[in-house]
């Protein structure tokens, strides 16, 4: 006998706006080092480690409501575009901590390798996507 299971239309539409909409999404840039820290470890660890100077300055936004999008199956929110800009020096990491504002753990955690270097000036963007999918 096979079993056929899927989540509602509602459900994702349920999940998405009690986790994320309204919330304060934020993005860091991070220098990893030897802390050996992955997407297990907290946002205050991840913080430790957070760049600074340079024109650093970390990505914010409130997340906007989404809607369900029957091509891809699934309740997309707004994405948003973190742009970082090396401004007065350089900025080196390795390491994109996305977290919802107040949250012990990250959403996710992306890592760039080699080492991604901003030389003073330039400016890099990150779009990011959070979703609900079955």
């Amino acid at each position: 006998m096979a079993l056929t299971v899927s989540l509602s239309v509602k459900e994702l539409e349920r999940v998405a706006a009690l986790a994320y909409e309204g919330e304060d999404l934020k993005v860091m840039l991070c220098a990893v080092g030897a802390t050996g820290y992955d997407s297990s470890s907290t946002v205050a660890n991840w913080q430790t480690v957070e760049l600074s100077g340079s024109g650093y300055v970390r990505g914010s936004t409130t997340i906007g409501t989404g809607t369900y999008n029957a091509t891809t199956a699934r309740y997309e929110l707004p994405s948003y575009d973190a742009e970082f800009t090396a401004d007065g020096g350089n900025l080196t990491y390795e390491t994109i901590v996305i977290y919802i504002d107040g949250a012990t753990y990250p959403h996710s955690v992306i890592t760039e390798s080699p080492n991604i270097v901003l030389l003073d000036g330039q400016t890099q963007t990150y779009r990011i996507s959070l979703n609900t999918d079955d």
